[in-house]
């Protein structure tokens, strides 16, 4: 009972109470201690994680300055390269600047002696773009003649052919000559030919228009290339006439040339013909025809 009432908290023993307050100070003391004791073992971790990082970017670092390096030795003889060909460059371009120049004398030269020419194109093409000026106002003109010749041709023709109307309505009550007129035209055929080769018979006469003596420039149809001749009449009946060449040596024409059948066409031409001059009976004869 005495040890137990040494020993009860209850106890005003001085001894007691410095023993529990030492208690509480060490219970204290090992809660902060352990408190302590967390916070140093986060603060390694952390400590240690930190060092690992920075061992990382250290080690990566490295790598880098390592392949920087390597570059950079790599640029550096590259660049020593170029430095190289640069000066190779520079000592092939020494002469070529030597040459230039050289070159530049004779080609100020040719610009002071090609002024004058420039000078002369600039003074051409001023004439040409003036002479265009006056080209364009002159086919103005043309254009507004052009309208004015259209218009004089349109009237022309309109008097043309009230003149034709007029002349045909005139030309009912004219009585035409009963033979063939200077320049009057008329195809004939060839019947035959004459044994002596002089001359041909042709299937027109009188009532054709045809007199003896009639001289008339002949063509063949079927060659416009052969060689014209002339003939003159003969003996002329009413539906056929003799036809004798003129001067067929002179013109190079070869009667051998005219085939039967073969037309001809005749242009009124020469001296007149003595029924020309005669009286009206013949003129009697073809209208009682």
């Amino acid at each position: 009972m005495g040890v137990f009432f040494f020993l009860s908290p209850s106890s005003t023993n001085p001894v007691l109470v410095k023993i529990q307050n030492a208690e509480n100070e060490l219970a204290k003391l090992q809660t902060q201690m352990e408190a302590d004791k967390n916070e140093t073992q986060n603060k390694e971790l952390e400590l240690s994680q930190l060092n690992r990082t920075l061992r990382e970017q250290l080690d990566e670092a490295k790598s880098e300055e390592e392949e920087i390096t390597e570059e950079l030795s790599g640029i550096t003889a590259k660049s020593e390269e170029l430095d190289r060909q640069i000066a190779e460059k520079k000592a092939e371009l020494e002469p070529l600047e030597e040459e230039l120049a050289q070159s530049r004398l004779p080609l100020e030269e040719i610009e002071r002696q090609g002024k004058p020419l420039l000078e002369k194109e600039s003074s051409l093409l001023k004439s040409i773009k003036e002479l265009e000026s006056k080209l364009a106002l002159q086919k103005e003109k043309a254009d507004a003649v052009s309208s004015e010749l259209a218009v004089l041709e349109k009237n022309r023709r309109t008097a043309q052919e009230n003149f034709l109307s007029e002349k045909q309505r005139l030309m009912v009550d004219v009585k035409k000559p009963f033979h063939l007129h200077f320049a009057e035209k008329k195809e004939v055929v060839v019947r035959n030919k004459v044994p002596s080769g002089k001359g041909i018979f042709v299937n027109a006469g009188f009532r054709d228009g045809f007199r003896s003596g009639m001289e008339f420039l002949c063509e063949k149809l079927s060659d416009k290339n052969a060689i014209p001749f002339r003939g003159e009449l003969g003996l002329v009946q009413d539906n056929y006439s003799y036809l004798k060449f003129v001067s067929s040596e002179e013109t190079g024409f070869s009667p051998d040339s005219l085939d039967e059948d073969e037309r001809i066409l005749l242009t009124r031409s020469g001296k007149l013909s003595d029924f020309e001059a005669l009286s009206d009976s013949n003129s009697t004869r073809i209208s009682e025809d």
